[in-house]
């Protein structure tokens, strides 16, 4: 599942703070950006053209978890790419020539020159198996094969202690074994709380699943995680 945004252009554009404390990459930091960027670009169906070649990377110094690199491509012309360090990788969490101003905080945003467009609502992340993610439609639940995972949310009260949604979840059987087995839709609520602030990001630390009907063999009626930024 493709866990980035191809971002359309908007129509007011927030001017970035023209004070930044932004600073170059370190040797690290740049290959595991590059790396993000590259497989971003070259993956299939990607929204960035295959021309595009980064003019310039910087770090931030606000939360060094977050990078933003300036693109041009001769065909398609310029755009940003902003990126999330989480655990050992780098992930690419919004690219456009105009981005929305949920893809980072505000103070992140500001700190690397980065214009965007208003949020529609307040601003808070849940990770998504690496990115931070704002009022996601799908969630990966099972990171290392996602055999579960939940898809058509949609959420109300996001940004607040504690946000809701209707959706569905998606589990593999995995008879006889999971590469052979199949998937199959439950009916679910969810709720994300324990909102808590993780560098310049607030995100919620705790997301809870539960199921009305029907449910996967051997998870409960309620299924609780514990999420990480």
């Amino acid at each position: 599942m493709l866990r980035t945004f191809a971002l359309a252009a908007a129509v007011a554009l927030v001017a970035a703070a023209p004070a930044s404390a932004k600073h170059a990459p370190s040797a690290a930091q740049r290959a595991g950006v590059e790396s993000a960027f590259h497989a971003y670009v070259h993956m299939p169906h990607s929204p960035a053209a295959a021309d595009n070649r980064v003019v310039s990377l910087a770090i931030s110094s606000v939360d060094p978890r977050y990078a933003a690199a300036r693109l041009e491509s001769p065909s398609a012309g310029p755009s940003d790419m902003v990126f999330h360090r989480s655990g050992p990788g780098w992930w690419v969490v919004g690219f456009g020539s105009s981005l929305d101003c949920n893809t980072a905080p505000k103070s992140v945003l500001a700190d690397l020159a980065v214009g965007c467009t208003p949020p529609d609502g307040r601003a808070a992340w849940i990770n998504d198996c690496g990115p931070l993610v704002h009022a996601p439609a799908t969630l990966v639940i099972a990171c290392a094969d996602a055999n579960y995972s939940l898809g058509g949310l949609k959420w109300r009260g996001w940004g607040t202690p504690a946000a809701s949604a209707t959706g569905v979840a998606h589990a593999n059987d995995c008879k006889p074994y999971c590469a052979a087995g199949h998937f199959h839709a439950y009916r679910v609520t969810v709720e994300a709380d324990r909102l808590t602030r993780c560098g310049s990001a607030h995100f919620y630390a705790r997301l809870t699943i539960v199921y009305p009907g029907a449910r996967p063999a051997g998870i409960g009626k309620r299924d609780v995680h514990t999420v990480g930024c």
